[in-house]
């Protein structure tokens, strides 16, 4: 069975690529986030690249609201670029920038992964 989702430091970011299981739940969620914390932590790095198709499952407001505020736990100044294969714009999208953004995270979506891999070292620079 694949990975549900791979994390590896690459110098100036952190890596995730998500596996094509990948769902999302409340119990994954925290998996998720718990691993991201522990390598920007573990790196000093507070520059993290999601990589992979867009994840199974929709997940309600709630879901997405307590998605934001977890990512602004991760890291004080976090960027967070999203690179997701077929990801199509959403409200549920803009909610989770919108909380994330509010308490002090920079996220963005991309379907670029060099453009995406730019406005984070842009982002680091500051």
């Amino acid at each position: 069975m694949p990975e549900k989702f791979d994390i590896e430091f690459c110098g100036d970011y952190i890596s995730v690529k998500l596996g094509p299981d990948y769902e999302v739940s409340p119990t994954q969620e925290n998996e998720f986030w718990g691993a991201i914390e522990a390598a920007c932590k573990e790196h000093d790095c507070h520059s993290v690249l999601l990589e992979g198709d867009v994840p199974k499952g929709q997940p309600e407001a709630a879901e997405v609201v307590q998605a934001g505020l977890r990512a602004s736990e991760v890291v004080p100044r976090l960027w967070f670029a999203l690179c997701l294969e077929h990801h199509e714009p959403s409200e549920l999208g803009e909610l989770f920038k919108a909380v994330a953004r509010s308490r002090g995270v920079h996220v963005k979506f991309f379907t670029d992964r060099e453009h995406a891999l730019m406005w984070l070292r842009s982002g680091a620079a500051e």
